[in-house]
């Protein structure tokens, strides 16, 4: 009898460890992938690939990745590690009291765990103001928008050990300080949310995810309006969001976490409330032409095709890295002409979440900085005398001035500060510098030489003169 069940579970055992080999030789049964992950396809086999060893690495986690079963195991295991043990496996993934899910990068600004700082944040708020002044002198209004982050809506639902490390001093209340005392233009919608919590008549975060659901973004979206034609004192068209919907089936990024778990079983959704947007225009309506720059919580209002309805164009700058228009990549941000970029703006919007703060405002400002705020008259005026000493390209600036109905003056120092901004996104280079480098050049090295000896002058001499030939025709 013992010998008989030995052989039944030997049998098991071989199945069992047959299974995952043949399910990936043969994929006898489909298999749903693991959601937020992405997994190794199939290296081609190449000598030399081969030989340093690349391939047969490639080839081990092609099999690590793509193994019969693999998701259904990881699914298992995850479902174990949610139920009993509330934790997540999934990276920066965190189960909160009833089952809320954060991501920790909030929590962290939340309990001040990545303060970055009085000096940073204080230098980064007077940056701010002169730009916002700067602009403001050119008929421009630069905004900055905290939207409200899910930890600090919700300190409630966070996980005691998070909470036990909380420190007085966090990124959010020292830029919202810093912003108050240096009068910037400034929504503050993390606190007018809090303030709020208990009044909107429906919920405005998604249980299963970190961005601000259907229903909150549009009330943040009509803040921002509000705010854009009081300081500019125009009319936008009319939002109106006083019908709004429950579904399960959830849309956007409503989900967003709840998928990153990857859980065997599914988890019950919770209905959110969507709104059914309306739009009403008049004559009397204004669309501004804004610039939005900031992190993913604007992403979602693009997502909705919001913006378009009331601004002139629906250009956003994701981290300031990627140009969006109208929810589709263009350009890397740093091939963009700044000046011209904001040449024809009314509103630049600065919007970011506690998720992000310590990196807020992604560079945007030091680059606009330089252009604006820095003293560049001396080199403003050199380019405009270049631009009048060279014929068709002055011919073209009246002629710009005139499509433009601007004075010919002010189109020379439009021009002049678009070369500006070429200029302080990729410096030029010093004499110097270039001497560095010719020295390093052997091939360069070598005409040098040829040359000195042609013209009867030291190597050292050469180097200088067609350094300074170098730096003087450099386009």
């Amino acid at each position: 009898m013992q010998k008989i069940l030995k052989y039944k579970l030997g049998i098991i055992i071989s199945i069992a460890l047959l299974l995952p080999i043949l399910q990936f030789n043969y994929s006898f049964f489909e298999e749903e992938q693991l959601k937020g992950t992405t997994i190794s396809g199939k290296p081609v086999l190449k000598k030399e690939g081969y030989w340093s060893m690349k391939w047969q690495d490639e080839y081990v986690k092609y099999i690590n990745d793509n193994f019969g079963f693999r998701p259904w195991l990881i699914r298992c295991y995850n479902q174990i590690q949610f139920d009993f043990f509330k934790i997540s496996k999934a990276p920066g993934v965190v189960i909160g009291k009833q089952n809320e899910l954060f991501i920790e990068s909030y929590i962290d600004d939340y309990t001040g765990k990545n303060f970055i700082g009085f000096s940073k944040i204080n230098s980064e708020a007077t940056k701010i103001k002169r730009l916002q002044d700067s602009l403001k002198a050119r008929g421009k209004d630069l905004i900055v928008v905290f939207a409200p982050g899910k930890a600090s809506f919700y300190p409630e639902l966070i996980p005691d050990r998070y909470l036990a490390n909380k420190k007085d001093s966090t990124n959010y209340n020292s830029f919202a300080k810093a912003f108050i005392q240096h009068d910037i233009n400034f929504i503050d919608l993390n606190k007018w949310f809090f303030n709020n919590k208990n009044k909107f008549k429906h919920k405005v975060y998604p249980k299963y995810g970190t961005h601000w659901n259907h229903y909150g973004m549009s009330l943040g979206m009509d803040t921002i309006l509000k705010y854009i034609e009081k300081k500019r004192n125009i009319s936008l068209p009319d939002f109106d969001i006083s019908i709004v919907n429950y579904n399960t089936r959830l849309k956007g990024n409503d989900f967003d976490v709840g998928e990153l778990t990857n859980l065997l079983l599914t988890l019950e959704l919770d209905a959110n409330p969507y709104p059914v947007y309306k739009f009403k225009t008049n004559k009397n309506n204004v669309k501004p032409d804004v610039l939005v720059i900031g992190d993913s919580y604007w992403w979602c209002l693009v997502g909705d095709n919001l913006p378009i309805h009331f601004f002139k164009e629906d250009e956003y700058w994701f981290y300031n890295k990627t140009q969006l228009i109208r929810n589709e990549k263009r350009e890397e941000v740093k091939k963009l002409n700044l000046s011209a970029s904001l040449a024809k703006r009314d509103v630049i919007l600065l919007i970011a979440t506690e998720a992000t703060f310590y990196m807020f405002p992604y560079g945007f400002t030091d680059a606009a900085y330089k252009l604006f705020c820095n003293d560049n008259s001396k080199r403003i005026s050199e380019i405009i005398n270049d631009i009048k000493n060279n014929q068709s390209w002055m011919e073209s600036i009246v002629k710009k001035a005139d499509e433009n109905k601007v004075s010919v003056e002010a189109q020379l120092k439009m021009d002049a500060e678009y070369v500006l901004s070429d200029e302080l996104a990729e410096p030029k280079e010093t004499i110097e510098q270039i001497v560095e480098r010719i020295k390093k050049d052997e091939t360069w090295m070598k005409e040098i030489r040829k040359k000195a000896n042609a013209n009867n002058v030291t190597v050292e001499q050469q180097i200088i003169e067609d350094a300074k030939w170098s730096f003087e025709n450099d386009n």
